[in-house]
């Protein structure tokens, strides 16, 4: 009985006991011939087993609700394709419940835009320019003597101007 049927409590077990006691009962009876005895000890029997589930039907209920090979397995989801038994839409601890906030977040940004479009083109805008920049400089242009001569006469023409322009200045005042 113990390998037939799941029995892990103390009053399971003591309703065991009690079975295996009336079924002695019951032989005694049937052997000495008292049909009376044996048919009241029959029905106490089969009242003690079906109220414990120690029933061969109960025990096959209980084996049809389980797989236990991985040959079931497959020819349940081959026959009736998998259909969870219990469906929960809700985030079962913590890191679920952080990755629908997530996805949700991503969602609103990406759907609701709220100038997003706009400053990922200016950043895409100033990344282009970074990078001709970066180009111009690494050009590597040579200087020609001409070059120094035209920037040292220009700074001396600003110097004249500037000097005209305080002269000017002063002779106002």
């Amino acid at each position: 009985m113990k390998k037939s049927f799941d029995i892990q409590d103390a009053d399971t077990d003591n309703t065991l006991i009690t079975i295996c006691k009336t079924y002695l009962k019951m032989n005694q009876a049937i052997d000495c011939g008292d049909i009376e005895g044996f048919q009241k000890y029959s029905k106490i029997y089969n009242d003690l087993r079906k109220s414990a589930k120690f029933t061969a039907a109960q025990n096959k209920e209980n084996k049809d609700e389980f797989v236990d090979s991985v040959g079931e397995l497959i020819t349940m989801c081959e026959r009736d394709g998998f259909i969870p038994r219990y469906v929960v839409d809700v985030p079962q601890d913590k890191v679920d419940a952080t990755l629908k906030d997530m996805n949700d977040y991503v969602q609103k940004l990406v759907t609701q835009d709220l100038g997003f479009g706009q400053q990922i083109e200016d950043a895409i805008k100033k990344i282009q320019i970074q990078k001709e920049m970066e180009e111009s400089f690494d050009q590597n242009i040579e200087l020609a003597d001409n070059d120094f001569e035209e920037y040292y006469a220009e700074i001396e023409a600003q110097k004249a101007i500037n000097e005209d322009e305080l002269a000017s200045e002063e002779e106002d005042v």
